[in-house]
């Protein structure tokens, strides 16, 4: 319905005001080159349009900037218009009207069809030693969002950090994850991102029901209101707004089996040997960080080379398994142990976090041994971590998972070349990825990046990142987070997000939870089984029975290539997520943001995993409209909840 706005005496009607018009003793304002400046005592607001539905609302004063931009990439300010009506400024595209009070300045966002979107509660303010914006939720208003986190997709109710941190064996309810994103979704059709990686916390009606406030140690004070009609029209928004993922390879979609970790040579090209002779589909083996030093804690993390003594021939290795189909990817991360080859030469020329003194800060409490922290954010220090993958890109490696990368350990006051590390902690992970990804434009421009990464940024999509969900529990809570999980990511703008399929920490061996894991892993972005040593992650250190059935899931995997293909080229091109809510999927139906253990792979396949262990039946719900069982073919009539028996295939 158009809202009929009342007639109101027009001040003043400003595409081009150069001069400084005055409001009150202590407030002014500019409207130069389709930018907005209202200045109030020693601080300033800017308001811009990068789109016809995306505006951009930025904060600064002596101590705050908000002049840097991270997420976006869209950034070219478009034509707007300004009115003053009485003491309410008006701020219009041919979509969006923001009404701007100004004594306080706050800000409401209007669709020019539908009425109110947004309304500030409480503008930028500070409290003790934190700077915050904070907005009004209507009634029934969800929020989705916020990035990676095991709690249900509508986040109101809950407190959290917003801060990329490990969580080592988690489960369900784990509210703090590895890949926070500073953006939220909301019922009423609209999308916030909050460009601002500093450690941070929302509170989405938790302490006050009606209050979504996000609250940061400084940082980026600065916004962009997204408008849409509809949550594909939002995520397609956002996509422009921060970029779309690109297609990874084509032979990220197979079978990537991986394991913490394989030893040496010897044991690597055994399994591989075994795997391909079980008749198991295989495209790649991913290599943990024994490649560099037999040690695990206090040893040589940052060597980036191959121990010799126990990887005598990397490079026979790499072609035989090319040679095979499998491509070889390696891990590596952000820091550099003392005991590293590489250290002192980083310390030295100060390519790593330096304490407030200037010199090199460690972290004797680093699990992996007393290390450095690479200043990803410093050109010299990127130039020199892309020499280390370029040479063994030469060398035959064909993808890389990028660990530890939030960074798992990093003090707040860290001294980095762009700030201190509780400012830009959210972003390390981003420049990381960046950084590959732009040297593979310029030294490797036909290939396509391929690496795994456990934290990033709004926005780290562009650059082809693929996350995973973390040391997940390998237990059955650890199991029933991932859809929460995959699905908050989705409604986050990132759309590869997967689990170390099977689980990864703690728990011994459980072949129906591995089985279990496996059938689910098929209908997500990218199937990986891995693991810790408490339990074979690889197959064929499973009994027979379990082989067989797992290896019609892998077989199924490589059977909706094409399928799976195409959705990761739709995501390019329209920013939709792979792996849908229902209520997402099927907007118009109004399901239930509750009904979260069944997703849409794509338009077109309907997934309800098996999240327990002993369970003859499944109840399904199913949208309206014809419906195929995928494994007989037998028709259903949507529109109603359907209950089918399952067995272990």
């Amino acid at each position: 319905m158009r809202i009929i706005y009342p007639l109101v005496l027009t001040f003043f009607l400003l595409t081009s005001c150069h001069s400084e018009v005055q409001l009150s003793e202590n407030t002014s304002y500019t409207f130069s080159e389709n930018i907005l400046t209202i200045n109030t005592e020693g601080s300033s607001y800017q308001v811009l349009a990068v789109d016809e539905d995306i505006v951009k609302v930025s904060y600064s004063d002596s101590i705050t900037y908000s002049n840097r931009v991270y997420g976006p990439i869209l950034t070219k300010v478009i034509k707007a218009e300004l009115k003053q009506e009485g003491d309410v400024l008006v701020f219009s595209t041919n979509n969006v009207r923001v009404e701007i009070t100004t004594d306080p300045v706050n800000f409401s966002f209007y669709d020019k069809e539908s009425g109110l979107k947004l309304q500030e509660d409480k503008g930028y303010h500070r409290r003790d030693d934190l700077t915050a914006f904070s907005y009004k939720l209507k009634d029934d208003e969800a929020i989705y969002g916020t990035g990676s986190r095991s709690i249900p997709q509508n986040r109101r109710g809950y407190k959290f950090q917003c801060f990329n941190q490990a969580n080592y064996g988690y489960g369900v309810g784990a509210d703090f994850l590895n890949y926070s994103v500073p953006a939220f979704v909301s019922s009423e059709k609209y999308m916030v991102l909050i460009d601002n990686p500093a450690r941070a916390w929302f509170d989405i009606g938790k302490e006050k029901k009606d209050v979504l406030d996000f609250a940061s140690t400084g940082g980026n004070m600065a916004y962009y209101f997204i408008n849409g009609q509809g949550y594909d029209e939002i995520l397609s928004k956002y996509g422009l707004l921060t970029g779309t993922q690109p297609l990874p390879p084509i032979w990220a979609f197979g079978n990537l089996q991986s394991r913490f970790g394989y030893r040496n040579q010897q044991q690597t090209d055994s399994v591989v040997t075994a795997m391909l002779n079980a008749g198991f589909p295989l495209d790649a083996i991913i290599i943990d960080i024994y490649w560099f030093g037999e040690e695990l804690q206090d040893g040589y993390m940052g060597n980036l080379s191959w121990d010799k003594k126990n990887w005598p021939n990397p490079d026979s290795m790499i072609k035989v398994f090319a040679d095979k189909g499998v491509k070889t990817i390696t891990v590596s991360e952000p820091f550099v142990t003392r005991k590293s080859k590489n250290f002192e030469y980083l310390s030295e020329n100060k390519l790593l976090g330096l304490d407030s003194a200037g010199k090199t800060m460690t972290m004797p409490y680093f699990y992996f041994g007393d290390a450095g922290l690479i200043d990803i954010f410093k050109p010299e220090a990127r130039n020199w971590f892309w020499q280390q993958y370029k040479r063994e890109k030469e060398r035959g490696i064909a993808g890389w998972w990028g660990d530890l990368g939030e960074p798992e350990v990093h003090p707040d006051d860290m001294v980095h070349v762009n700030g201190l590390a509780k400012e830009v902690h959210g972003i390390y992970g981003h420049e990381w990825i960046a950084t590959l990804y732009e040297n593979y434009e310029k030294d490797f421009p036909n290939d396509r990046l391929f690496k795994l990464g456990r934290a990033g940024y709004a926005g780290s999509q562009r650059y082809g990142l693929l996350p995973w969900s973390g040391d997940v529990a390998r237990n059955w809570s650890g199991f029933q987070a991932q859809n929460e999980v995959m699905l908050g990511m989705s409604m986050s703008g990132l759309p590869y997000m997967h689990s170390d399929a099977g689980g990864f920490a703690m728990f011994p061996r459980d072949s129906i939870l591995y089985i279990r894991w496996l059938q689910y892993s098929v209908f997500t972005p990218i199937f990986r089984p891995h693991g810790d040593p408490n339990a074979p992650a690889e197959p064929i250190f499973y009994h027979q029975k379990v082989q067989d059935i797992v290896k019609k899931s892998i077989e199924l995997r490589y059977a909706l290539l094409p399928y799976n293909y195409t959705l990761g080229w739709k995501t390019q091109q329209t920013g939709q997520p792979m792996a849908q809510p229902m209520f997402f999927a099927f907007e118009e139906q109004n399901f239930s943001d509750k009904l979260s253990d069944q997703h849409m792979w794509g338009e077109d396949l309907l997934v309800a995993p098996i999240w327990k262990k002993k369970s003859a039946k499944r109840d399904i719900v199913l949208p309206e409209g014809d419906w195929y069982d995928f494994y007989n073919y037998s028709h259903v009539e949507g529109g109603d909840k359907i209950t089918v028996e399952v067995s272990d295939d």
